[in-house]
């Protein structure tokens, strides 16, 4: 079998997607963006595909994907990589596989749903406009959340940072100074 090589490259991705964020980058976080979110899609040829992805204050995001196909066979895959804000764009990379980032338009909304449209693509310049997508806020509180609230406090940070609870829109979790 062939699964210790598969196992070797698997962990060299991870490892790489672990660089740090270029000081250009690391400057750009949106806040708002931090979390876990919910999407969903459909293809043309009407498979589905789903996703959480979880974005850190550190720049990072981890995606987890299920494609379901037409003929109910479901697919899952992850992905690790980097986030940030630029010229009010939200761009992606997955360092592993990917040369050049992703890049989105975004606006939100309301206070859990953001919009996003594809404006340039490391893959093909044929989806770019058409690939549009709405992510919501998940029902799970992110551990990167409470470490968020808990540095900001250490440091003394003015912050104001909360997370909606999606099905009755309940405060699960803020932290703020005055």
């Amino acid at each position: 079998m062939k699964i210790k090589p598969i196992l070797a490259a698997l962990s060299m991705a991870a490892l790489l997607g672990c660089e740090s964020i270029p000081d250009d980058q690391r400057s750009a976080i949106d806040d708002r963006l931090i979390g876990a979110w919910t999407g969903e899609y459909i293809e043309e040829d009407g498979a589905t595909k789903s996703w959480t992805q979880k974005r850190k204050a550190d720049g990072t995001y981890l995606i987890e994907f299920k494609f379901m196909e037409l003929d109910g066979t479901i697919n899952r895959f992850t992905e690790a990589g980097k986030w940030w804000v630029k010229d009010g764009l939200f761009h992606e990379i997955a360092p592993a596989w990917m040369k050049n980032s992703d890049s989105y338009q975004y606006q939100f909304k309301d206070d859990r749903c953001i919009e996003f449209l594809l404006v340039d693509s490391h893959e093909s310049i044929d989806e770019i406009g058409q690939y549009r997508f709405v992510e919501c806020l998940s029902d799970e509180v992110p551990l990167a959340f409470q470490a968020q609230c808990n540095l900001s406090r250490l440091q003394n940070e003015e912050a104001s940072v909360c997370l909606l609870k999606v099905s009755n829109k309940k405060s699960i979790g803020c932290c703020s100074r005055a």
